[in-house]
């Protein structure tokens, strides 16, 4: 009985013959559809910084730039786009095709990777090893997650006015933790009741 080469679970019946059980084969899928998902929210992570020195809703002087580090690491060129695309091009090397070129934009890279991947999914399931594959876009997927997770709950509009006399551009992040928002763009801090307060102004549900 042959056994799966990315889980090592025994193949059975009509799989017998595959190299990968149905488990993994889904995982895989899985994977792909979280990266798709996760991929446009890696933008609401690097918010535009402005530098002002105006005043704050408290009086923090503590703020920072936001660590972009891991973003960049993801969107840069080595980043998820490229990762994933060499991927895909390994499932086309495999079944002896030549792999699409590589589009010079991210998201075009990420979005044929992705559709080549699911286009050959089905057929390395039953020829190739995906141990490799698999791990990587399960890493993948982690390191979006580790980043995005959280990215677009609870966001409204910044209400701070800058120096020259615009309103921020920023977004109000909401943490369960503290209870307070805080923009990234400006340093704007709402402590929980002028959140709530704010929230309340703003026509949401209180129970958010």
């Amino acid at each position: 009985m042959n056994t799966c080469t990315t889980c090592g679970h025994g193949l059975t019946g009509d799989r017998s013959l595959w190299t990968t059980c149905h488990a993994c084969q889904d995982r895989i899928a899985a994977c792909l559809t979280e990266i798709e998902q996760a991929w446009p929210h890696l933008s609401d992570c690097l918010e535009p910084s402005r530098g002002h020195t105006g005043p704050r809703v408290t009086r923090s002087t503590d703020w920072t730039p936001p660590a972009a580090e891991q973003v960049l690491d993801l969107i840069g060129p080595m980043g998820v786009p490229h990762r994933v695309y060499l991927r895909y091009a390994d499932l086309a090397v495999a079944r002896r095709l030549q792999p699409q070129t590589m589009p010079p934009g991210a998201d075009a890279r990420l979005s044929r990777a992705v559709r080549g991947i699911r286009r050959h999914l089905p057929w390395a399931a039953q020829a190739v090893d995906l141990t490799l594959t698999h791990r990587e876009l399960r890493t993948v997927a982690e390191d979006l997650r580790r980043v995005t997770d959280g990215a677009t709950t609870h966001r409204i509009p910044c209400p701070a006015e800058l120096p020259d006399g615009t309103t921020c551009i920023g977004q109000l992040r909401y943490d369960d933790a503290s209870r307070a928002a805080r923009c990234r763009t400006c340093g704007t801090q709402l402590e929980p009741a002028q959140w709530l307060d704010y929230w309340v102004q703003l026509g949401q549900p209180t129970h958010a």
